[in-house]
């Protein structure tokens, strides 16, 4: 569900505002299409994302029962929002299901991006979450080690999904064509292959891919209760049995949460 928006103190967001000039400065950047690109921490950020990751940083308090979505961008997150969202709130309509939030909303209006949605820091206001129905559902595109520590050190759980690297560049090349600043640009051969280029380099939005899918792929390792690790070319062969260990991944989270509630 969304957030609501609280206004900020204009000297703090103005503070906000120089201090993302002063980095981009400091910055490698490259060009995406028709926006600067940014290596910020590690990974490539866009310029009109920059503000939205730095407030999502510093000012995200999570909680353990959070539920976090993480992916790069291409990667059949919808598909996922989808399942999670009816999997945490399957039983809350199961009666009449006239009033799913599916009828009126999409998966991502239902969950959002916390850098790109809810700490987009638009015309100086920032999001309350006091309010958010608990588990609070959240997605993010941001890369494990970029992650707030509030995130890695909470009990929060996140589900991870990725897809394979070819799939991934075809849908995202062509996903940036669709956007209304690229809708003058005139791809070509020798276009699509610089873009190849920079995805097999590591300069993409997000990226570098491989650093991205091993930082979550690692942590499942490490820690199966805190990252649940899913393809989404095997989602997409056996659903039942993905649907299965997403079940299973939150089923004493959700025990706790109940027994919290009583």
């Amino acid at each position: 569900m969304a957030a609501t928006l609280e206004p900020t103190n204009n000297k703090a967001q103005e503070n906000l505002q120089d201090e993302i000039k002063e980095l981009q400065l400091s910055l490698p950047n490259e060009p995406w299409f028709v926006w600067p690109m940014y290596l910020y921490q590690g990974s490539w950020c866009l310029s009109y994302i920059l503000g939205g990751i730095i407030s999502f940083k510093t000012r995200f308090q999570a909680h353990d029962t959070d539920i976090i979505l993480a992916s790069l961008p291409k990667t059949r997150t919808t598909w996922l929002k989808s399942l999670i969202f009816a999997i945490v709130n399957r039983t809350k309509f199961s009666d009449d299901f006239t009033q799913h939030p599916f009828r009126t909303k999409n998966p991502h209006q239902l969950i959002e991006h916390l850098e790109i949605n809810v700490y987009e820091e638009v015309n100086g206001y920032e999001p309350d979450l006091s309010e958010l129905p608990l588990p609070r559902l959240f997605a993010t595109h941001m890369s494990y080690l970029s992650l707030p520590d509030s995130i890695k050190n909470s009990k929060c759980r996140i589900v991870y999904v990725c897809r394979n690297p070819f799939d991934t560049f075809v849908s995202t090349w062509h996903f940036y064509q669709e956007f209304e600043p690229c809708k003058g640009i005139k791809p070509d051969l020798d276009m699509m292959e610089k873009y190849v280029d920079m995805f097999c380099s590591g300069v993409s939005p997000w990226g570098p891919y491989e650093d991205h899918v091993l930082g979550y792929w690692k942590k499942s390792n490490q820690n199966s209760q805190k990252v649940l690790f899913l393809e989404y070319e095997g989602l997409k062969k056996d659903p039942e049995a993905h649907l299965k260990r997403l079940a299973e991944f939150y089923v004493d989270m959700f025990f706790s949460f109940v027994v919290l509630k009583v």
